[in-house]
């Protein structure tokens, strides 16, 4: 073998490795998830916070469909508490689209509510 074909062999095994490799290289170095925090600390969400963080797409979603479909326009909470079926519930506490952005760009999801409400 010519000394150009073993350094073209040997430059392409280190590229290969550092390619396979790169992805252990970068475990631990992972974005801080992101935090959402209401505007007001004395307001109680529509449910609890642990709730509301593993299931809020399935609250909106639910809340879609029985304000377009069944015609229920207030959620009422097991305490007793009545709120509107929309976003703008939402983000009168959290703010605006800023604060669902943050976390749907940190996790890569693309959420739909946008495409069919106006930014508030």
């Amino acid at each position: 073998m010519k000394i150009r074909e073993r350094l073209l062999i040997f430059c392409g095994l280190a590229l290969f490795l550092f390619v396979v490799s790169y992805a252990f290289l970068q475990e631990g170095k992972a974005k801080k998830i992101p935090t959402p925090v209401a505007k007001s600390a004395s307001e109680q969400c529509v449910e609890s916070r642990e709730y509301m963080r593993a299931n809020h797409m399935l609250l909106l979603n639910d809340w879609r469909h029985g304000a377009v479909r069944e015609g229920e326009r207030i959620h009422v909470t097991p305490d007793g508490r009545k709120f509107e079926k929309n976003l703008s519930t939402c983000f009168q506490c959290h703010g605006s689209r800023g604060f669902c952005v943050r976390c749907h760009t940190y996790a890569s999801a693309k959420p739909n509510c946008f495409s069919c409400h106006h930014e508030m």
